[in-house]
């Protein structure tokens, strides 16, 4: 069997991406079927195209929105180990503003990001008490700030916002208003798969999950080699790489799970969720005697 695997690919994702190449699942840019290990197929998207490409059935598991899992909670399952998430700042989800947070009244935003958007959405309306204007993000930063107060970017171009800023703007880092906020880690992504998925193929899942906490556990375990293989995928410079993938967490903790529940609520609140989402996990829907075979450790777990 072959699992359709989301793939990010960002720099947020750059950990897994060398941990899958030095544990042999890639080879020359492409994915193997190992004997005896179900075959990865990586699918690459933006997290919004992930989002979408889980729902409509074209992957099988990945990283998705988190906000995209509590929007769609009751078709999809959690992964109890994998996560991408922070504590405190992030580094990679920017406000780009020409004014102070408490002045904003118009924010072009990123049509990448889901749980970005409504992270801001929530932090604006809820903490800084502020109606605003939304639109979408078109063309370059740059073009929007001469029509919008601020800009939301992420991923790469949220990485190079904060480290290259443009002149007259300051950046407003999203992990470190939310822990300032709540005290809680932040949790951007979870990995998920659709419950009529894992009904029927419970084990391979839960094998291919295995696979990458391996995988992220071997990114973060070797980090300086991580970072000279990112090095000609990025502008920033060894430092800043250092820093990026040491603000990154990958597991799914308690902690973790605390403040995705509370995130929810905020959202709840701000009108970003429907309705309260229930945490609902793969292991649960998976056989005993096959859960107890293939059970992962935690993504980075106990590591700083």
């Amino acid at each position: 069997m072959t699992v359709r695997v989301g793939h990010i690919g960002f720099l947020n994702c750059f950990p897994l991406y060398h941990g899958l190449e030095h544990n042999g699942l890639l080879l020359a840019g492409r994915e193997l079927d190992l004997p005896e290990r179900p075959g990865i197929k990586l699918v690459p998207g933006v997290p919004t195209d992930l989002n979408r490409m889980l729902l409509d059935g074209e992957i099988d598991f990945g990283p998705i929105s988190s906000i995209a899992y509590g929007r769609h909670y009751r078709a999809l399952l959690l992964s109890r180990h994998l996560s991408i998430s922070s504590e405190g700042a992030v580094d990679s989800i920017q406000l780009v503003s020409r004014h102070p947070l408490e002045e904003i009244e118009s924010v072009a935003l990123t049509p990448q990001s889901a749980t970005s958007v409504a992270l801001l959405k929530t932090l604006l309306k809820l903490r800084f008490r502020r109606a605003v204007d939304y639109g979408r993000l078109e063309g370059s930063v740059s073009e929007a700030l001469r029509h919008y107060d601020a800009v939301l970017l992420i991923g790469d171009q949220g990485l190079d916002a904060l480290y290259f800023p443009l002149a007259g703007t300051e950046c407003h880092d999203l992990g470190a208003l939310w822990q300032e906020w709540t005290g809680l880690p932040m949790v951007y992504a979870v990995w998920a798969a659709r419950e009529e998925h894992v009904r029927g193929n419970g084990r391979e899942l839960m094998e291919v999950e295995r696979e990458l906490v391996s995988c992220m556990d071997y990114g973060r375990e070797h980090l300086p080699e991580v970072v000279e293989a990112a090095r000609s995928r990025s502008r920033l410079d060894r430092a800043g790489l250092t820093r990026y993938f040491g603000v990154l967490r990958y597991d799914f903790g308690e902690e973790y799970q605390a403040g995705l529940r509370r995130f929810y609520a905020l959202a709840h609140e701000a009108g970003e969720l429907p309705e309260l989402p229930e945490l609902r996990f793969i292991d649960e829907y998976v056989g005993v005697a096959d859960r107890a075979r293939v059970e992962p450790r935690s993504a980075g777990e106990g590591k700083p």
